[in-house]
């Protein structure tokens, strides 16, 4: 039975406002706008500046049910006629964007080519490097014959003998 008791705690009773009442105090609110339009009603459209309630609601505007049927026919062949010189424009502007887009395109290779050249151009050309042609050199000089020593005439000494000029290796 405890079990019992803990539940009951749990159940509260239910909070708010009962759907009746909610109901009658919209309608009382209902009844008192009404009430308070009719009373203010001029003075509020006149501040307001709006049309009366008559004006608002009429027709706006009567429609004539008897229109002649030979004005809809030449404005749908107008709309027709219209149409189809849009539709002519349309396909002339298409082919003229067509022949736009083939001499652009003939273009742009024709620039692809000379820019294909102007590099060419532009890099140096190899050339076979050749070595110098050498100076063909003379043969070289025979040498002069070597002077054999010769012995001191009498009377001289080797220090009174003329020096002899020899190139000295280095």
């Amino acid at each position: 039975m405890t079990e019992n008791s803990e539940i009951d705690t749990l159940v509260r009773p239910r909070r708010g406002v009962a759907i009746g009442t909610f109901f009658v105090w919209l309608i009382v609110v209902a009844v008192g706008g009404a009430m308070f339009g009719g009373i203010f009603e001029s003075d509020v459209r006149n501040a307001l500046k709006l049309p009366p309630p008559a004006a608002h609601w009429a027709t706006s505007a009567p429609t004539n049910q008897n229109a002649p049927t030979n004005e809809i026919v030449s404005l749908v062949r107008d709309l027709q006629a219209s149409q189809q010189r849009t539709a002519e424009d349309v396909r002339a502007t298409l082919q003229v964007l067509t022949a736009d887009q083939t001499a652009t395109k003939a273009l742009s290779d024709a620039v692809a080519a000379l820019q294909a050249k102007v590099d060419a151009l532009q890099r140096p050309v190899p050339v076979a490097k050749k070595p110098a042609p050498l100076a063909q050199r003379k043969p070289p000089a025979p040498n002069p014959p070597a002077e054999t020593p010769t012995e001191p005439a009498q009377g001289e000494t080797e220090t009174d003998a003329p020096a002899r000029l020899s190139p000295q290796a280095r």
